[in-house]
């Protein structure tokens, strides 16, 4: 029994440590080190205040885009076998279409087209005229996935570039089926962070039409930073994925510029590109804005590149954090947008700090009260469990909400529910001439069940809460989750300990 006791009390002990170990960032903030097993405690939006967004995602233009990135691979592949093409486009209704010149390489161009690119489908062979034009499109299940696939790729690249912006704990989430969440804490610039977050940055290199422009390439029309047309191939050369790195920069006139370095493979298909068009100018287009259009002097094959076009130092920067953490594969729409301020949620933590205190309060006077020196061992047991509580969050990194407060207010008055249960039965035991160590042991094992099958039913809903709900929603579920553990860690376990270090009468003992 001595024996059992000291065990207990180390692991009593030891978890209370580790548990105040745990605080001390949080509690000590700057002025504590960096190097330690936890970190500070992050406050969520609706306390420390920040941006909230809602995106959109158009996940339909990501399929557009798709085919436009196989009709620019076909288009080689169909020059290199020698086969003419009069026209090749991308419908509207997200259809890949290729007129040849005659019938006479028509199989071989399907061939070629179901080799290159098989997740199309040939949905029809039809004459326009003379020429042969051949329909593609992606199947219903294989569009629907890169709709999804897309959804995806927008959370991650908007990840990516949150963190380049530098913001500590930022909330990110797909919500439904085509939304995005998107919270900042500790941010108040909502225009900024829309420019640099929301920007799809889809980079493309383009020729400009000229003399030695191919048969069968066709023209669009787009407009430099000026506002001035421009006639570009609508045929992209390279796109934003062949960017490895980009840094700001300044060119020889002293202008404000962003370097590209360019991945392996971008580095072998720009020296391509500028070996074969020698002579011709080559259009950086960002976001269907030609920024600058140079003409290729020579072939380009160390791998780098740069964008100009009169940027300020901040746009510049702004740009070089897009195109590091990558284009967006499809346009996002901002749905809903507000600002939190710091004043409004440092106030509501004030007052459910006050409330919770007075609730806490009142608590432990009504127990001291009715139960004597045992509601002094509850009252230390709810302590404990806060502490603990707050432990486990700062331990696990989560961010502390008003629902989380909310959470932990509640777990406080659920907790003290399970003493009850065991003072109630451990009196009942008393009253039937049960002897001081019988009726702890008794009211306790009577107790446990209760308080078990009470905790596990508000874990499960607890983790429902938290598998369905989305932000402030979530917050409360993993509050409430880690106060259920904590609460019977608390009450069996804890309060148990104290029972067995003191009798249940006399000077020294406890009184129920």
């Amino acid at each position: 029994m001595v024996r059992d006791i000291q065990q207990r009390t180390i692991v009593f002990v030891a978890v209370v440590v580790l548990s105040v170990l745990s605080l001390l960032p949080t509690v000590l903030r700057d002025n504590f080190t960096q190097k330690w097993f936890t970190k500070p405690m992050a406050l969520g939006l609706d306390i420390s205040g920040g941006v909230h967004l809602v995106y959109g995602v158009k996940a339909s233009e990501a399929v557009t885009s798709r085919l436009q990135t196989l009709l620019a691979g076909l288009r080689s592949d169909l020059r290199s076998k020698k086969i003419a093409v009069s026209q090749s486009t991308v419908g509207s209704d997200n259809s890949l279409q290729v007129t040849l010149l005659s019938d006479a390489s028509l199989e071989t161009a399907k061939a070629t087209i179901k080799e290159k690119a098989p997740e199309l489908n040939l949905v029809v062979t039809e004459m326009d005229g003379s020429r042969p034009r051949l329909r593609y499109q992606f199947s219903d299940m294989a569009a629907k996935k890169i709709e999804t696939d897309a959804i995806e790729q927008a959370v991650e690249t908007l990840r990516n570039r949150v963190d380049q912006f530098g913001v500590s704990e930022p909330l990110i989430q797909r919500s439904g089926d085509n939304r995005i969440i998107l919270q900042m804490p500790g941010v108040s610039d909502i225009n900024a962070v829309k420019k640099v977050v929301g920007s799809v940055a889809k980079l493309e290199f383009r020729l400009v039409p000229g003399p030695g422009t191919p048969q069968g390439v066709g023209t669009v029309t787009l407009r430099n930073k000026e506002g001035q047309p421009v006639a570009v191939e609508d045929q992209a050369l390279m796109t934003g994925d062949a960017v490895a790195d980009a840094r700001v920069d300044f060119d020889q006139q002293g202008q404000v510029e962003v370097s590209l370095r360019l991945s392996s493979l971008g580095q072998q298909t720009f020296a391509r590109i500028t070996s074969e068009n020698v002579g011709r100018q080559l259009a950086i287009v960002l976001d269907g804005i030609v920024y600058s259009a140079p003409v290729i002097r020579d072939a380009i094959t160390g791998g780098q590149a740069s964008i100009s076009g009169g940027f300020t130092m901040e746009e510049a920067r702004q740009l070089k954090v897009v195109l590091k953490a990558g284009a967006l594969p499809a346009p996002l729409t901002v749905l809903e947008e507000r600002t939190v301020g710091p004043t409004l949620g440092l106030e509501s933590v004030k007052k459910g700090v006050i409330a919770m205190g007075i609730g806490f309060a009142a608590i432990a006077l009504f127990m001291m009260v009715y139960y004597a020196k045992s509601g002094v061992v509850a009252v230390v047991t709810l302590v404990l469990n806060a502490i603990i509580m707050m432990a486990c969050l700062s331990f696990f990194g989560a961010t502390l909400t008003l629902p989380g407060l909310a959470g932990l207010a509640l777990t406080i008055g659920m907790a003290v529910d399970s003493n009850v249960i065991i003072f109630e039965r451990i009196r009942d035991e008393i009253r039937n001439g049960a002897g001081r160590d019988v009726a702890v042991s008794t009211g306790f094992d009577k107790a446990f069940g209760a308080i078990f099958d009470a905790n596990v039913t508000t874990l499960l809903a607890g983790v429902l809460l938290y598998y369905f709900g989305t932000g402030a929603i979530r917050g409360f579920a993993v509050t409430l989750s880690i106060g259920v553990v904590t609460t019977v860690f608390c009450a069996v376990f804890v309060a148990r300990l104290f029972f067995d270090y003191f009798d249940l009468k006399g000077k020294k003992g406890l009184s129920i």
